[in-house]
């Protein structure tokens, strides 16, 4: 566990920084909007209790840390092709939520971060402790970029501004995003609400609902609105769900969409599950949408980059999602978890 005076310590600052927020970024308005199911004209949010400042306290009390290693070195892995073929589907995992899909001959890249750490500023940033598996100037062209919520390890501004300067590409995000960041920096951005889509080309990308939070330090919390997205191409139907809990939600997205060739699930920072439950899912909910979507292939993310969540090891994912697989009779073929920077053909 940590030691009595670093708990104080983290409490303490956790403390000052709230107070902070209350003065300053409270009174930023980052979304003017109608108040809907989601939206009470001033914040989002998502329908059910969320954890109160004293959960926090009480889930940073009782923390209990698992030792990672400093630094991981993966092997080495073949560069991504530039484009897929007609009719061809590929997922690459580069780190955390940076995936990159190819699908049709368009890529798309989502949540990027190759940042050395996840935060406002350096000596408040959670430091990674493997490399990308891709190197930035070994991506191919960048078409479209979807970022899920405005996180720090989901939107890191660093690597946006060089990814727009060098590939220019289309960028969708939840409402009240583009007020985040620059407009000279980034001209093509797309704000959607929940179950509003996009046209990029021969995709449809639809902004589908989530069960978690926003807010980044300065602004406030729960000013942008967070999600998942589903793309839709004549080679199939892809799901990525973003940081979220498991909820009611995830049988409406197969309702309204029907079956999935690949669904990208979140498979790590999951406990103390009393206090995550309500912001991230775990193997066993992974692999339960899974079988809801119908999805002929699913490919795990949110994995043994960043020590956010030091309550479980760094490998815990795999183990968790082997038992699961297990019982609930799902091939460990159907549910990849990809080496950093590897990529694989997805069948039709």
């Amino acid at each position: 566990m940590f030691p009595l005076k670093i708990k104080v310590i983290l409490l303490i600052c956790i403390s000052i920084t709230s107070i902070y927020l209350v003065i300053s970024g409270s009174f930023r308005i980052l979304y003017k909007g109608l108040p809907s199911d989601h939206f009470d004209g001033r914040r989002f949010f998502y329908k059910g209790s969320t954890h109160s400042f004293t959960d926090m306290v009480k889930w940073i009390w009782q923390m209990e840390t698992v030792e990672w290693p400093a630094w991981v070195d993966d092997p080495p892995q073949a560069k991504p092709v530039e484009h897929v073929k007609a009719g061809e589907l590929k997922i690459t995992y580069i780190n955390h939520a940076t995936l990159l899909i190819q699908i049709d001959g368009i890529n798309i890249l989502t949540d990027p971060i190759w940042s050395e750490g996840a935060g406002p500023i350096s000596f408040l940033s959670t430091k990674r402790v493997r490399a990308p598996g891709i190197k930035l100037d070994d991506l191919p062209r960048i078409d479209v970029i979807l970022i899920s919520h405005d996180h720090y390890d989901h939107l890191d501004q660093k690597t946006l501004s060089g990814l727009s300067k060098t590939h220019k590409p289309k960028i969708l995000a939840g409402l009240g995003v583009k007020s985040l960041l620059n407009e000279k920096k980034f001209p093509d951005i797309t704000e959607l609400d929940w179950w509003q889509y996009s046209v990029y080309k021969n995709l449809k990308v639809t902004f589908v609902p989530a069960r978690h939070n926003s807010g980044r330090a300065f602004t406030g919390s729960n000013k942008t609105l967070w999600g998942g997205f589903v793309i839709e191409s004549p080679e199939g139907k892809v799901y990525f769900a973003g940081d979220t809990a498991y909820d009611d939600f995830i049988p409406e997205i197969g309702k309204k969409f029907g079956q999935f060739r690949l669904t990208v699930l979140p498979i790590g920072s999951y406990e103390k599950r009393w206090y995550m439950k309500t912001q991230h899912m775990n193997p066993e909910e992974s692999v339960k949408t899974h079988i809801l979507l119908k999805s002929k292939q699913s490919v795990g993310f949110h994995y043994a980059t960043f020590k956010e969540h030091p309550e479980q090891a760094i490998n815990a994912h795999e183990k968790d999602l082997s038992i699961a697989l297990k019982k609930y009779e799902v091939p460990e073929t159907a549910f990849w978890v990809l080496q950093f920077g590897e990529g694989r053909y997805v069948r039709k």
